[in-house]
């Protein structure tokens, strides 16, 4: 390769050595012959050394090619090699375990041979020994396990029987006493219960629902009965506590002119409903204040009066009473020359504490009154009024005694009071106090009549074995603690309830 890139050095100086030539022909000679001679030889050996140049640096190249391509060969070899022998010891460990199982199969089928063999051997000494062939020997154990399963099959059905015979002497003790109750004391129902017109009957279906499914929300979400039954186009709605009775009768209404009624708009409705009763509270007491004269009370005491439309005392509604009590206070103070301000507001506030017991629980109403006077007006004059009106405390004013005089000229008119309801209120707000003194509990319901409790505990800090652990529990802690008639049934519910939103 060197000789020819030699020769076209050669020739390529002799070309140019024409080209000059013919073009200096008729020209006067510059250089001589020999001098040209020099130039293209001096030409041609530096084309040869840049030529020898490139030769080698494409040699090098190709060397440098040659060495990687034989390093990817060795390596392609290495792992052809290895994969080969992976290949030759997975045959070999597979060839293996096919060996295994084959003596495995073989031992297993020798086994059972072994076994058939044993079987009729033991067989044959049981039935020397037994002297019963296999035939007579099943015959008598058959004839034994009868009379086994005739025996147990009669202890069955006489403790079935004698169940049944509880079972229906427990109802008819549970239906002797809601006839007793309701006939001997059904001025409780008139104050106890409201009862609506409906527009149609068929309504009745829409509240009950599939499967009872609405009944159930909506007596689980207000702590009420209902009554649907009990007379054509009429809705009774049955609670104890007033508040929740009235959320309950507004929240049906409300469902019944929108007409729709399924559970979550039980539970939208009753949730709107208990806010809108909150200002209706607002409302309430700000009516009783004005009405007694006293418009500039604080927030705090505006709100309990306001609870007082829904609080009974003896069956003697708290607000009316009050207000009673107000106006003979104002007629006995003013001939008295007393201070008919102070009197009145006595009155008015003299009971603000029944609508706290459930806070204070074992504390006197009278006591919380006279606490609630004394932390919003801070009038030790009026707080002794206010606590005196039992007589448990020592009346240090006119007015005080004037408290005392009307709050017994209202409570004795005659029809005024009514001692067993009072009884009553207690009675099933104990059963209350007695569920929701556990920490898990959310919510509890004394309802029919304080037969039953109905307990809502919080999902997230309660298991399904702990429910069944706390209705135990409540259960013997009434039977420990109340004196009822019949039976209380405990029943203890546990919700878990996840919402998503899709965006």
């Amino acid at each position: 390769m060197v000789i020819i890139v030699l020769l076209v050095g050669v020739a390529a100086g002799g070309f140019y050595l024409f080209q000059q030539l013919e073009k200096n022909k008729n020209a006067k000679p510059v250089f001589d012959s020999e001098e040209a001679m020099i130039k293209a030889d001096s030409k041609a050996s530096a084309r040869l050394l840049q030529a020898e140049k490139e030769a080698l640096e494409i040699r090098a190249r190709a060397q440098q090619e040659a060495q990687r391509v034989v390093k990817e060969v060795e390596t392609r070899e290495r792992e052809l090699v290895e994969r080969e022998r992976k290949l030759i010891d997975r045959s070999k460990t597979v060839d293996q375990r096919f060996d295994e199982i084959d003596n495995q199969e073989k031992a297993l089928d020798q086994a059972k041979k072994d076994v058939k063999v044993l079987r009729a051997k033991v067989a044959t000494e049981l039935e020397v020994i037994a002297q019963l062939t296999r035939e007579e020997a099943e015959k008598a154990l058959k004839s034994e396990i009868e009379r086994d399963l005739s025996a147990w099959s009669a202890k069955q059905v006489k403790e079935a029987e004698a169940q049944v015979k509880r079972d229906s002497e427990e109802k008819a003790r549970d239906i002797l006493i809601e006839v007793m109750q309701n006939s001997a004391t059904d001025y409780v129902a008139e104050t106890t219960t409201t009862t609506f017109e409906i527009a149609d009957e068929a309504l009745k279906g829409k509240i009950i629902g599939r499967e009872g499914r609405n009944i159930r929300a909506f007596e689980r979400l207000t702590g009420t009965d209902i009554i649907v039954d009990e007379a054509p186009n009429q809705i009774t709605i049955s609670c104890f506590d007033p508040i929740r009775r009235e959320v309950a009768t507004i929240a049906l209404q409300k469902m019944l002119k929108d007409g729709r009624i399924h559970p979550a708009a039980i539970e939208e409705t009753v949730r709107n409903v208990k806010k809108d009763l909150l200002r209706e509270v607002r409302r309430n007491g700000e009516k009783l204040a004005d009405e007694a004269g006293f418009p500039d009370l604080p927030e705090d005491i505006i709100l309990l009066l306001g609870r007082f439309k829904y609080r009974f005392s003896y069956g003697q509604n708290l607000a009316k009473h009050s207000l009673e009590m107000v106006n003979i206070a104002s007629q006995l103070a003013a001939e008295m020359k007393a201070d008919v301000r102070l009197a009145k507001l006595a009155c008015l506030l003299h009971d603000i504490g029944k609508v706290m017991t459930h806070e204070y629980e074992g504390k006197p109403h009278h006591h919380i009154s006279g606490d609630i006077v004394r932390k919003y007006l801070k009038d030790e004059k009026l707080v002794n009024a206010v606590e005196s009106h039992h007589g448990d405390i020592e009346s240090k004013s006119v007015e005080a005694e004037i408290v005392k005089i009307a709050d017994a000229i209202s409570g004795a008119r005659p029809g005024a009071r009514r001692d067993t309801y009072d009884e009553y209120v207690k009675r099933v707000s104990a059963l209350e106090e007695i569920a929701k003194q556990y920490p898990s509990v959310e919510e509890a319901y004394a309802v029919q009549a304080g037969r039953e409790v109905r307990v809502v505990v919080r999902p997230e800090s309660s298991s399904d074995e702990d429910v069944r652990v706390l209705a135990h529990k409540i259960a013997k802690e009434i039977e420990q603690t109340q004196t009822y008639a019949g039976v209380v049934k405990v029943t203890v519910i546990r919700e878990l309830r996840v919402v998503e939103e899709a965006k």
